[in-house]
């Protein structure tokens, strides 16, 4: 990668917290400073991913709301869900309330 050399100046404080703490983390000044700029690129560009992520939130709201709910609703059909002929060949439950058909063999029988 391809360097470029910038110069800008600090305060003493600064300057003597920084060599402090490249001292303490074993990296020279020149590592922290350029650490602290992908930080602070990090952190813009985490604010500007924040507003896209904000922007698509809205439409896929308002998706939901125009395109999911569009249509009859299963409410509308419950009927035909719960009360849907049998297949052949499948019998339904007698309406006995034991749950057996008329004349069955089996436990339960009094």
């Amino acid at each position: 990668m391809e360097s470029a050399k910038t110069t800008f100046y600090l305060t003493q404080s600064l300057r003597a917290r920084l060599k402090a703490a490249a001292a303490h983390h074993g990296k020279s000044v020149k590592q922290l400073l350029a650490e602290g700029a992908e930080l602070v690129l990090a952190r813009y560009q985490g604010v500007a991913d924040q507003e896209e992520l904000r922007t698509r939130a809205a439409a896929a709201r308002e998706k939901l709301r125009t395109g999911l709910y569009a249509g009859p609703s299963l409410s509308d059909a419950v009927d035909d869900v719960v009360y849907r002929p049998s297949s052949p060949g499948r019998r339904r439950p007698s309406s006995d309330g034991r749950g057996r058909r008329p004349g069955a063999q089996g436990a339960g029988r009094t």
